[in-house]
This record gives C-alpha cells, sequence and structure tokens, in this order.
C-alpha cells in the first residue's frame, strides 16, 4: 500500500513539473506549427502511398480509391479519381518522374522537421544537435511512416476482403464476429504507437529509458482515442455541416490533429520530466515555498514536494543530537536537504538555524571553495546529502534556482564586502 501510494505521488509529481514546463516552453504553439505541418505534408505522403502500393504492391487501382473514399477528410477535400489518373499515368520512371518524386518527398518531410525542432525546444538543455544525424532521422521517420501506413493499408485492405467472404463466417464463432470486425476498426492505432514509441526513442539528444518511451507512447496513444471518442460524442456533424459545408470534416480533422500534437507535445515533455526526474525534484525542494506562505497554492505545492521519496531513498542519513555534519574551513561539495529536525549553522559572528524544508551547504558546492560555517544537528534529524553533480544539473535544468543560488552568492559577496568595511572603519 505504501509502494502505491509512493508511485502515485511520483506521477502527480511529475505531471505538475510537465504541466508546469508545457507551458513554460510555450509548446502550444508548436502544437499548432505540427498541424499546420502535417498538412502540408498530407497530400504527399497519400501520394507517395497510393504509388507504393499500386505501382511497386501492384494492389487494385479500384480498391485503394474505395479506400481512399471512406475518409471523410480525403474524399471530401481531394478529387481521388483524377489524382490516381495521375498516379496511374506513369508508365516508366524517367528523369522528370525521378525529380518529381523527390520533390514530393521533400515536402512530406516537413511534417518531421515540426516534430523535431517541437523536441528540440523541451530536450534544448540536455545534450547537443548533430545536422547530419538530424536530417537523417528526418528521412528515416519519414520512410518509416510510409512502411507503417503502407503495411497499415495492405492490413486493411485484406482484412476487409476477409470479412467479406463466406470463409471468415465459417472460421469465426458468429458470436464473436462482429466484435473482431469491430476491433479491426482500432488497427491505426497500434501502428500510432509503434510511430510514436520510435520518435520518442531516437530522436530527443540524449537518448530516454525504453520503458519510460513505452510508457509516454501508450499514454499518448490511448489518451488520443479518447480525445477521438470525445469528439464523436458531443460533435455534431450535421449542424457544421449545415454552416461550413464540405469545411466541416476539415475543421473538424484539424482539432483532432491539434489535440494529437498537443499530447504528442505534452506526454513529449513527460518524458524530458521522467528522464532527469530527481533534477526537477532537487529544484523544487531548493524552490520549495515557506512553511508560513500566505499563498494556499503554494501550500499546496510544499505539501506536495517536502517529501521527496527519490532522493531519500538514495541519500538520506540520520544524525543525533550534537552530531557534526560539516565543519568550517572543511573541503567537501555535497549540498544537505533537512528532510526532519533542526540543523544548525555555526558561524564566525552568527548562529542560524534551520527547519524542516530548508537546503544549506550549496556555497561551496557553487564556488568550488571551502565551507564559510559548522553544521550540527540540534537533535535528532534526517537530511539529504546530495552530490555536487547533482545539484550543478539541476541548475542547468531549472532556470530559476540557478537565479536563486546566484542571488544567494550576490547577497553573501555583498555581506561580506560590509563586514569588511565596518571592520576596516572600526580601525
Amino acid at each position: 500500500m505504501q509502494e502505491k501510494k509512493k508511485n502515485f505521488k511520483g506521477l502527480v509529481q511529475r505531471l505538475i513539473i510537465t504541466g508546469e514546463a508545457f507551458m513554460a516552453n510555450d509548446l502550444f504553439t508548436y502544437a499548432s506549427a505540427g498541424a499546420y505541418s502535417f498538412f502540408l505534408s498530407a497530400i504527399p505522403i497519400i501520394l507517395m502511398v497510393m504509388i507504393i502500393l499500386i505501382r511497386i504492391m501492384h494492389t487494385s487501382a479500384d480498391v485503394v480509391l474505395d479506400l481512399l473514399k471512406s475518409i471523410p477528410f480525403i474524399s471530401d477535400s481531394l478529387d481521388m479519381s483524377q489524382l490516381l489518373d495521375s498516379v496511374m499515368s506513369i508508365k516508366s520512371l524517367g528523369i522528370f518522374e525521378i525529380i518529381l518524386g523527390l520533390s514530393i518527398f521533400w515536402m512530406a518531410r516537413r511534417f518531421f522537421v515540426s516534430i523535431q525542432k517541437s523536441i528540440q525546444v523541451i530536450y534544448k538543455k540536455h545534450g547537443k544537435g548533430k545536422p547530419i544525424k538530424e536530417n537523417l532521422l528526418v528521412v528515416a521517420g519519414e520512410v518509416s511512416l510510409l512502411i507503417l501506413i503502407v503495411i497499415m493499408t495492405t492490413t486493411i485492405i485484406a482484412g476487409n476482403a476477409f470479412f467479406n467472404t463466406a470463409l471468415s463466417k465459417d472460421l469465426i464463432n458468429p458470436i464473436l464476429f462482429p466484435l473482431i470486425k469491430n476491433l479491426f476498426r482500432y488497427l491505426p492505432l497500434p501502428i500510432i504507437f509503434i510511430f510514436l514509441f520510435l520518435i520518442y526513442f531516437s530522436t530527443p539528444h540524449t537518448r530516454p529509458n525504453i520503458h519510460y518511451c513505452l510508457f509516454a507512447s501508450t499514454a499518448c496513444t490511448l489518451s488520443f482515442l479518447i480525445v477521438q471518442f470525445i469528439f464523436k460524442t458531443f460533435i455534431n456533424m450535421a449542424r457544421y455541416n449545415l454552416v461550413y459545408g464540405i469545411l466541416s470534416n476539415i475543421i473538424v480533422l484539424l482539432l483532432e490533429v491539434y489535440m494529437f500534437f498537443f499530447l504528442f507535445l505534452f506526454f513529449t515533455q513527460f518524458l524530458y520530466v521522467s528522464q532527469f526526474f530527481d533534477s526537477f525534484l532537487l529544484a523544487r525542494i531548493y524552490l520549495l515555498p515557506a512553511y508560513n506562505d500566505p499563498n494556499p497554492i503554494k501550500q499546496i505545492e510544499r505539501s506536495m514536494f517536502i517529501e521527496p521519496r527519490n532522493l531519500y531513498e538514495r541519500f538520506a542519513l540520520h544524525k543525533k543530537p550534537g552530531e557534526i555534519i560539516f565543519n568550517i574551513g572543511e573541503e567537501s561539495n555535497e549540498v544537505y536537504y533537512i528532510w526532519e529536525g533542526n540543523i544548525g549553522l555555526v558561524m564566525p559572528n552568527q548562529v542560524i538555524e534551520l527547519q524542516r524544508g530548508n537546503t544549506f551547504g550549496e556555497f561551496a558546492c557553487l564556488t568550488g571553495g571551502q565551507r564559510t560555517a559548522t553544521a550540527i544537528a540540534l537533535g535528532n534529524v534526517t537530511i539529504l546529502r546530495i552530490p555536487g553533480t547533482l545539484f550543478l544539473e539541476a541548475m542547468d535544468t531549472d532556470g530559476e534556482m540557478s537565479r536563486r543560488s546566484l542571488q544567494m552568492i550576490a547577497d553573501y559577496v555583498r555581506k561580506m564586502n560590509n563586514s569588511s568595511e565596518i571592520f576596516e572603519t572600526s580601525e
């Protein structure tokens, strides 16, 4: 029970951090750009799929035409018969046809470039891009999508043909036949899942954990399925057709595509947060609101992050009353967080008492110098001894943490300068 509670709280913490980072990175705008790029790439991708199916795989042109006409967006927006005639008119591959094919392939890459740019915004603080590798990934992504669409289309064509035969009714139990036939309609979902997994796993500059990629891909696919169900349940297409005519299908599709990119980028951000969760969690406890902060939202934030279990399991230390944590002048770079109890910082001219939720020891970590105080346990205390490398990584991850740390150093230097001036005046 305790383990389930811990996992649930960790998931909520990840979602909170993801939501704030999503807004900070302005991913709403990138979702709109992704939807726009999809429409620019849709027709070139459809053309390439038709060419592969008809000219290479020798699929019946009438079967492909019937399948495309069954998709409202395509049938209401394009003259599929004319488009099919254009594809069928290609009898041989000459220089012009090759140039035309490469041009269509190049137009379709806009969709993948948009995806790549969005992921780079999320991962901008970790890893450096390599132009050659990124361009190869765009091409590989486009080829992978074409292969997946061709496989899906071929399977749908074969499945529809199978279900329309008497053999299918003989092989499948009559009770299960309608269920299996309806489940066949959800074939695109595994294709979406595979495509998302490949994007999540291969595109970021720093390779994510495969389990995080599987979770993000599954969550995004299921969330999009729920969105589609909501659209079909609550959107009255008859009313939209009355107002917008044939454009109604395009408007609804645009909303669906936007929601897909919204969910895609949200779970990309979630993947990034999960990948560097310790850094994000450390930034949260370093910026933890004060216990007497009057803002109720800040108090909720404090209650959510004051006990970071992920860090506790790795870095917890227990100290008895009077035990020294570090001495003044000592060279060490660990940063400490007070999980429970009080800590006294003894300096040459003052003593500071720190309570639960406070962080200390970061000055030596940031400056690479010696400890400026002696830290003593005031009673039984539990602290987290966090490595300096993790603290510096958290600063790279969270800009607000960097500003707070630099402000702390500036205040300390200013205070030391003022103390020196008072000492020189007294002399």
